[in-house]
């Protein structure tokens, strides 16, 4: 059965960009044939989470799989934060929220092209453990979201990370602690930051949201965050659960640095 939208559906390949044959990757192949009932004479796009985009068709469906035939040249689209890329690198830092909610963050967080999303530890966080490893569930979640979502690049999916090691790692970048009693507005803070491939923006200076538990920030993290240069922003007066705010700033962010991305 043909498939009717007006762009063909993403599927990760398992052989390298540009090798003939290309083949879907195993895990994925029941998807393009059970569910999606693709065959003969359908389109499909390539992908690898890497920038990796190949336009293919399907000659042939059989027990074993399908067989593909390149339309064209893959392409190589632009990482975050370098020439020709529609967003600087953002980076997510979060306190992990409940695991029932988890997925659903991620999955949100993918689909508005942030780059990075880094668990935070900060005492006063609820009783969820912070992660020391990606789960295989995160990651799947990750690729749904980044096919549905037409990505280019996969973002890089963190382990736990103190806020002292944050400050360390990101003082070079452009930090928003987002707080309802921040001095400005979060997307009035993004309209100042001056993004460019050469400076801010770049995965070695990012722009990086930065999101406490419910119960805020302890005295001697807000010291740190502030004397690394971060500045307080507001997304409005009430006080949101972890992962609706870092949706929320995700949104905001993606909105006001593409319209004013100069690559």
């Amino acid at each position: 059965m043909a498939f009717m939208t007006g762009e063909p559906p993403a599927f990760f390949l398992e052989t390298p960009m540009g090798a003939t044959p290309p083949r879907i990757a195993s895990e994925e192949l029941s998807h393009a044939i059970r569910v999606r009932r693709l065959g003969p004479g359908d389109r499909v796009t390539g992908v690898d989470g890497c920038g990796g985009r190949w336009a293919l068709e399907i000659l042939q469906k059989g027990p074993g799989g399908v067989l593909l035939e390149a339309l064209e040249e893959p392409q190589r689209l632009p990482s975050p934060g370098t020439q020709g890329a529609p967003l600087p690198w953002i980076e997510v830092a979060v306190a992990w929220p409940k695991k029932n909610r988890v997925e659903g963050m991620i999955g949100r967080l993918v689909q508005l092209g942030v780059a990075a999303i880094t668990p935070l530890e900060a005492r006063h966080r609820g009783p969820e453990p912070v992660p020391k490893r990606v789960s295989k569930r995160w990651k799947r979640t990750a690729r749904e979201a980044f096919k549905q979502s037409r990505g280019a690049w996969l973002p890089v999916l963190g382990i736990g990370m103190s806020v002292e090691k944050l400050c360390e790692e990101r003082g070079g970048g452009a930090l928003a602690i987002l707080d309802p009693r921040g001095g400005m507005s979060l997307d009035t803070w993004l309209r100042s930051v001056r993004t460019s491939c050469e400076g801010l923006g770049r995965r070695e200076r990012p722009i990086v949201l930065v999101i406490g538990p419910e119960g805020g920030f302890d005295a001697q993290e807000m010291a740190l965050l502030l004397e690394s240069g971060a500045t307080t922003c507001s997304l409005g007066p009430q006080v949101l659960r972890v992962e609706t705010a870092a949706e929320a700033a995700a949104a905001v962010a993606a909105c006001v640095l593409e319209l004013r991305s100069e690559r």
